[in-house]
């Protein structure tokens, strides 16, 4: 026997009703739950995800976030062939680590931070001058090995402790009258900081030409500046010369002409890499621009005819 359809939807319908009813009068929906069991809900949520990249086959394990390692991406330097740092016991020469050079400014960089960080700092020098004379560095490299002996060369003693061995060198200026009382200290000075600038390799002095015939004006007087080995008719220099009417400007002028000097013989007269251009005072350039190799090879030039 069939029921009435307008029957059974009534019934239907109260039965539904009845039995939520039932299920829920007594349920909150309003009542956010607390903040544990909605962190216990994120956490099944995430352990439900698929990991990424995983593979579903009756091959590849199974996996839940919780059990995944963190993947370190490989670092460029820890991949890097060691640094072979040789023989530390002997004691090393002015030319050490040319052999190295065919590596690259890199390499010896690397070479000469590895043995700075092993307290071998005569070495570590030794290799960021090599840098300096013999690689074909670029700027940045350049500049990162100039700061480095100007770090280090105050650390270490003069490669030359005796006077005796020191190859002489002759800085000639000639001058106008106007300076010729002030020059003397000035020249006493610079030539001390020339020698210990050359790690105690070159024994610096000088020889001051006042010209008789130019009186003292207020007009700036020309300086001319040349350098000579120890003997009368060695070798020389190309001659230099500025103006000036300041006396408190003489040696940080004095200093840059010689610097330009030196540069210039060797630049010309070597197959050495040109030091750095002069980008701070005088005398600092000086003393970290020029290797103690070219400052040998600088006196051996001008002492070679005599």
């Amino acid at each position: 026997m069939r029921i009435p359809i307008f029957i059974a939807i009534p019934v239907c319908v109260l039965t539904v009703i009845v039995i939520w009813w039932s299920s829920t009068h007594d349920m909150d929906f309003l009542t956010p739950p607390p903040e544990a069991r909605l962190e216990e809900i994120r956490t099944e949520a995430l352990a439900s995800l698929p990991v990424a990249g995983a593979q579903d086959d009756a091959i590849t394990a199974k996996v839940t976030p919780s059990k995944v390692e963190p993947i370190v991406p490989a670092n460029p330097e820890n991949s890097a062939p060691p640094v072979l740092l040789g023989d530390l016991t002997s004691p090393p020469t002015l030319d050490a680590y040319t052999e190295r050079v065919a590596d690259g400014p890199d390499n010896l960089l690397r070479l000469a931070a590895a043995l700075e960080a092993n307290g071998a700092f005569q070495r570590a020098l030794l290799a960021y001058e090599r840098v300096l004379d013999f690689s074909q560095a670029n700027a940045d490299q350049t500049f990162k090995a100039v700061k480095a002996v100007q770090r280090l060369r105050p650390t270490i003693p003069l490669w030359n402790l005796d006077p005796e061995k020191e190859i002489p060198i002759v800085i000639h200026i000639g001058t106008g009258q106007k300076f010729g009382e002030i020059l003397p200290e000035v020249l006493e000075q610079i030539t001390s900081d020339l020698t210990h600038a050359s790690s105690g390799m070159l024994g610096f002095s000088h020889q001051l030409n006042i010209g008789r015939s130019i009186q003292a004006t207020d007009a700036p007087t020309p300086v001319a500046v040349w350098i000579t080995g120890g003997d009368k008719g060695s070798p020389s220099t190309d001659v230099l010369s500025f103006t000036t009417d300041n006396p408190e400007t003489l040696r940080n002028d004095l200093l840059k002409t010689v610097f330009n000097l030196i540069r210039g013989h060797l630049s010309k007269s070597t197959a050495y890499s040109p030091a750095p251009e002069a980008w701070e005072e005088p005398l600092t350039a000086l003393e970290s621009h020029f290797t103690r190799l070219l400052w040998y090879e600088f006196g051996v030039l001008l002492n070679s005819g005599s």
